[in-house]
Parts: C-alpha cells; sequence; structure tokens
C-alpha cells in the first residue's frame, strides 16, 4: 500500500498547523487566519476534525497508529474507489504518515454534505444503503490498474481466528461478567455455551472460507449507519473506510445483518436487505459461508457489547483518541439483548 509520501497540496498545507494546534489544545472549536477547526464527535479510533478554510469545507482525520494502517488504509480505499468511478465516498486530498505537523497518521479528504442515517430507514434509504453495497462487491482485484490495496481487515479466510477471538474474549472478560452478580454469571455462562456452539458448528461445515476459493470483492467491513452520509441527492455516501480492502463478499453482507448500529431495524427491513441482495456470479459457496459467518457475527457482537460494558467501568482497554461517553446501565441491557440475539441464530430462527 502506498504510504504517498508527497507534500500536502497548498490549500491543506495553509491550515494544518490550526488542526495541530486544536488537536494539542483538545480543543472542540478552534479558530486561527481564517481557518475554523471543529472536533466531530465519532469512532473511538480517530480523533475527526472539520475544517472550514478559503471557503472549502474538509475532514482531517487522526489514526491511531497500529498494525492496521488505518490511514493508509482509508487512503488507499477512497483513491481506489474515485479512479473506479463510484460516487459513494468523498475525494481524497492527502495522506501523511510522517507524523511531524499531527501526531498520529491522518487522511484529508473532501467534507461531505448530508446527516448520517438514523433508523427507522425509508424506502429509498434502504434501496441506497443495499445498492452501495451492491456496487462495491462488483468491483474485483485488478478493475482498476496502477492502484494498489490491501486485504480488508478481518476478511482472514480462515475460521479459526474468529473462533480464538471468540474464545480470547471469553477468557478475558467473562470472569468478570460472572462476578458482578447471579446474573453475570448466569451471562457468562450464555455466552460461554455460544462459543462452544460457534465451534461446533464450524467443526461440521462444509464451507470453505480460503482466500484460493472466495472470489474477492472490495468489501467495506463496517457497515456502522454513523458513517452512511444521505444527502439531499438521494445519494448515499459512506466516511471511515479504514477497515476497507479485498475480502469475502459474504462476511461483508453477514456485518449488515449484524452490526450494532443496524439492530434497531425491523426483521423485515434487514430480509428486505438481504433478499435484495444480488450474489456475485460464479460463488457456489456464498451460501454455506454465509451461513457460518451468521453464527460467528451475532455472538461476536454480543461480545462486543460486553467489551463496551468493560470499558464503561475500567476505561479504555488499549490506545483510543475517542472515548464516548458510556451509559453502563444501557449496556448492560444491550448485552442481554445481543446475547439473546445470537441464542436465536444459534436456534436457526434468524
Amino acid at each position: 500500500m502506498s504510504t504517498a509520501p508527497e507534500p500536502a497540496p497548498d490549500p491543506v498545507r495553509r491550515w494544518l498547523p490550526a488542526v495541530a494546534a486544536a488537536h494539542a489544545a483538545n480543543s472542540h472549536t478552534w479558530t486561527e487566519h481564517g481557518v475554523t477547526v471543529r472536533r466531530v464527535t465519532g469512532g473511538a479510533n480517530n480523533a475527526l476534525y472539520c475544517v472550514e478554510a478559503g471557503g472549502q469545507r474538509y475532514a482531517c482525520k487522526l489514526c491511531v497508529a497500529d498494525e492496521r494502517q488505518r490511514a493508509a488504509r482509508e487512503y488507499g480505499a477512497l483513491r481506489l474507489l474515485q479512479a473506479a468511478g463510484l460516487d459513494i465516498a468523498p475525494q481524497p486530498l492527502w495522506l501523511d504518515e510522517s507524523c511531524t505537523i499531527l501526531p498520529y497518521p491522518t487522511v484529508v479528504y473532501r467534507w461531505l454534505p448530508g446527516d448520517p442515517l438514523v433508523p427507522p430507514l425509508t424506502t429509498q434509504q434502504l434501496a441506497a444503503l443495499i445498492g452501495s453495497i451492491q456496487r462495491l462487491h462488483a468491483i474485483r482485484p485488478g478493475d482498476v490498474e496502477h492502484l494498489e490495496l490491501s486485504g480488508a481487515w478481518f476478511h482472514w479466510f480462515d475460521f479459526k481466528p474468529y473462533l480464538d477471538e471468540l474464545h480470547g474474549f471469553l477468557t478475558e472478560y467473562g470472569p468478570w461478567l460472572a462476578a458482578t452478580d447471579l446474573e453475570g454469571h448466569d451471562l457468562a455462562d450464555r455466552l460461554a455455551r455460544l462459543v462452544d456452539g460457534c465451534a461446533a458448528f464450524v467443526a461440521t461445515t462444509t464451507a470453505g472460507p480460503g482466500r484460493e476459493v472466495v472470489p474477492l470483492r472490495l468489501c467495506r467491513v463496517d457497515p456502522n449507519l454513523a458513517n452512511a452520509v444521505w444527502s439531499g441527492d438521494g445519494r448515499l455516501r459512506w466516511v471511515d473506510w479504514e477497515y476497507s480492502g479485498w475480502g469475502d463478499p459474504a462476511l461483508d453482507l453477514a456485518d449488515l445483518r449484524w452490526h450494532a448500529a443496524l439492530s434497531s431495524l425491523g426483521t423485515a427491513q434487514h430480509a428486505w436487505l438481504r433478499n435484495s441482495y444480488r450474489r456475485p456470479a460464479g460463488d457456489d459457496g456464498f451460501a454455506a459461508r454465509l451461513m457460518v459467518w451468521d453464527r460467528l457475527l451475532a455472538t461476536r457482537w454480543a461480545f462486543l457489547i460486553l467489551l463496551m460494558l468493560w470499558i464503561g467501568h475500567h476505561g479504555p482497554d488499549r490506545v483510543r483518541l475517542t472515548l464516548p461517553p458510556a451509559d453502563v446501565v444501557d449496556l448492560r441491557a444491550r448485552l442481554i439483548r445481543f446475547i439473546a440475539r445470537a441464542e436465536q441464530v444459534a436456534a436457526g430462527d434468524r
């Protein structure tokens, strides 16, 4: 993946010091020399700023520096989408991994006008949502020449890493949950049974997740509706591409069903999204893989809610640039709901 060492474009270079000052001061609003910088609440793994300068609006995103290469991955995905002519993402402007002006790897793109999707979704919004995923999944490696892109993050082409992660969650946070109260002990036991069920399901499936058998497609990975921008032209565009890359479209579709941000959609709307999706031609193993991903992801999301609950009590589990306020009572209730949801999937009721 290119690290794009070129200097910042002139308009960006002129306002970068203002963003650096705003970040250093931990300020939500900063104004200097005709530049206004506003901190935008959002994902825990980045610090996002809206910059107004010279009559233009920009997004400046500082990313946690880790093995995921978040800023470079996002910039690469945005460039590929632009080259492919897909109007479902903002225009990329600059990538900086030097950490000289700003203290974290940074990606800059045009600010997208519009508002995040908020359930309940209209029929038009549902159609735009699945349509955007469909257009992504039509792009294959090699369709856009001269632009490289990494594999999608979290798409490991092997079921074992996903089971290992579930076992790791259970080992790390299960004892704490069990020690909270009697109900917590029961919840931890239910989570353990879900993990055992996933392991048994994987052991008996005929699905093959290997890279050599999966027709690779461009995958978004994160369908959080907070990053789906609905504008006045009726189009849906996505921001936050730091997990994207070549991956398994069946896994991408499964996350569209089980992601916490879409949990408030009704059963009928989820069924419509799933039934409206056109599976890639020639992917004979798609249905079998989708069944496994449904089982694994429904269980994984219960553990992700448990992690959020643990963070609400103990603070960040690792380096995070933003930490949204946590309502531990609400998170506990969500954990119970997500465990029940995963149990329904395990029982074959989807």
